[in-house]
């Protein structure tokens, strides 16, 4: 516990572990999540505790990409998680919960030039990428291709999400074989505006396959408990993507794929890492050599799909501790899985001082452009406060949302129910009243960072006279 409030820069005191005890540390998989958990709820020590990584040998991907060509650069990368959902309180003005595939042509009115211009205030804010969730497979009919578009337009890299809970539904993924769904979902994305021609939209840069899937353990679903049942999906999400593209005529282009793991203490599932978000590294590394260490037979031919492992992955993780902790932690066996590059899915900077958060990111750019550093980068965690969720999940927006109503969303389309309901959009602001201090000087910390400004932009409060 002192060492991790050290590395942590809190006081021991401050650290507590699974069961609630004072100066202690979990070194156990996370708990389970109930209903209205979060992945990103919060206490000091909960991204587990410190003990480095321990290894017992290395493991190799082929040694030959076996003709996948993937082209162009990924990084550095500055990227912002985008899921803006138009909610100004949990019960969302009581008219529930809006549909959350950002990208649909219904939430134009948010991230596009002619609204209040999300994706041209993240350029300002000196982003370069924007991640997404639930961009495949909610089964919505919608267009795609407005928001790549307008992302490509601005200079953003797209970085977009599957929707990971389809793993647990009914009817999908049986036994967390999730090529079938993975595949159909792939499949429609093209049909809604992710495929130009015989190439991804160009605003494409990687495919994130799953968000955390080390919590199926402790679904209904996953019996035996245990690492086969996140392994298993993920290898036969990539799996069931790569048999799109080849049946849609696609190229992989510059487009990598990755899995972004919690950054629980977990051991993986050949025993042979035992770190935080490093397990599932290793997970994919075991399974793309031997798909029957997860129970999972592959559809392409080993040799093709250890080859596009090997082109096209990206490791990555999500967490909330500070950087140089999860460098430490991270790159100290970083051999093992070199030459493959990793980053960070969502960085928190949960309850963290503005020179705090800009260190951070500061410290991510230089790592990222070092010769030869397999590090390429993060995403800041989050645009949008998410006022929906409540509680701690308060803490992680860069910016509010103003009194002023500027205008109100499309239709916006869920699957089963179709298309018709709006949700008023507002203004934009930089003022977060519920922080204190500098903690709440969040988007500022990350203009500052990345060379950008806060604002003005036609979306802001202030411009507006809100």
């Amino acid at each position: 516990a002192l060492e991790l409030a050290r590395a942590l820069g809190i006081s021991r005191t401050d650290v507590f572990d699974d069961e609630g005890r004072a100066e202690a540390v979990s070194l156990g998989g996370p708990a389970a999540l109930g209903p209205n958990a979060s992945h990103h709820d919060y206490r000091p020590g909960e991204d587990p505790a410190a003990p480095a990584p321990t290894t017992e040998t290395s493991t190799t991907t082929a040694s030959s990409a076996g003709g996948v060509n993937v082209s162009g650069s990924i990084g550095p990368l500055r990227g912002i998680c985008y899921g803006a959902l138009p909610c100004k309180d949990t019960p969302c003005g009581g008219q529930g919960l809006p549909p959350d595939d950002m990208l649909q042509a219904g939430y134009e009115s948010q991230w596009g030039k002619a609204g209040r211009d999300d994706l041209g205030v993240m350029r300002q804010l000196g982003a370069n990428s924007v991640r997404l969730y639930h961009s495949f497979g909610t089964g919505v009919d919608a267009d795609h291709g407005g928001l790549l578009d307008r992302a490509h337009e601005v200079g953003l890299n797209v970085l977009p999400g599957f929707h990971t809970e389809l793993a647990n539904f009914p009817g999908e993924c049986e036994a967390y074989d999730c090529f079938d769904s993975w595949k159909a979902a792939t499949l429609k994305g093209f049909q809604q505006g992710f495929q130009q021609g015989s190439e991804w939209h160009p605003a494409v840069q990687m495919l994130i396959l799953l968000n955390e899937p080390d919590f199926f353990r402790h679904a209904p679903k996953c019996v035996p408990s245990g690492s086969w049942c996140h392994t298993k999906a993920a290898v036969s999400a990539l799996d069931g993507v790569l048999a799109a593209e080849r049946e849609a005529g696609v190229a992989p282009g510059r487009v990598r794929l990755t899995v972004t793991w919690s950054f629980g203490m977990q051991a993986s599932i050949d025993g042979k890492v035992n770190g935080p978000g490093i397990f599932g590294f290793q997970d994919m590394v075991a399974v793309v050599a031997d798909p029957q260490i997860a129970q999972y037979t592959p559809r392409t031919p080993l040799a093709e799909l250890a080859a596009a492992f090997q082109a096209r992955w990206v490791h990555g993780l999500n967490t909330q501790a500070p950087w140089s902790y999860v460098n430490e932690v991270v790159s100290k066996d970083y051999a093992l899985f070199a030459p493959t590059p990793w980053f960070i899915g969502e960085y928190g900077g949960n309850g963290q001082p503005k020179d705090v958060v800009m260190g951070d990111l500061v410290g991510m750019q230089t790592a990222a452009e070092q010769p030869g550093s397999n590090f390429i980068g993060g995403s800041m965690f989050q645009f949008q406060t998410a006022y929906f969720k409540g509680g701690s999940e308060l803490n992680f927006g860069l910016l509010s949302l103003g009194e002023k109503e500027i205008g109100r969303t499309g239709e916006l389309c869920r699957s089963g129910t179709g298309c018709g309901q709006t949700w008023p959009v507002y203004c934009l602001s930089a003022d977060l009243p519920w922080l204190a201090g500098s903690l709440a000087l969040r988007a500022e910390a990350v203009a500052d960072a990345w060379g950008g400004s806060v604002g003005p932009a036609p979306g802001f409060c202030g411009d507006l006279g809100g």
